[in-house]
């Protein structure tokens, strides 16, 4: 029996749409590790927003809605030295298109 594809599938098969998509993903991945980091040590936006000496506007701008992909590579580092973490940027190659 052929399985057909779903939605997503053919989406996926535009090297637009497909570019789009896992830059946004990556996005949403980094978002989930700091919320994840402030659940672990209970803070709120609040509890951020003090450590960093910025407002809670701010950080919800930025943890809500797809926001740390605009958020600036250096306010991601200060979140993450805040929560305790290191961000490290890592370069990797882009996957050839065929």
């Amino acid at each position: 029996m052929k399985k057909t594809k779903g939605l997503l599938e053919r989406k996926l098969e535009s090297a637009g749409y497909r570019d789009r998509f896992e830059q946004g993903y990556q996005a949403f991945l980094l978002e989930v590790q700091i919320l994840k980091a402030m659940e672990k040590k209970g803070w709120s936006y609040n509890d951020l927003a003090h450590a960093l000496h910025t407002s809670k506007g701010n950080i919800s701008r930025d943890l809500a809605g797809g926001g740390i992909a605009n958020a600036t590579f250096s306010r991601i580092r200060k979140m993450a030295g805040a929560l305790g973490l290191e961000l490290v940027p890592v370069l990797i190659p882009r996957r050839l298109q065929s």
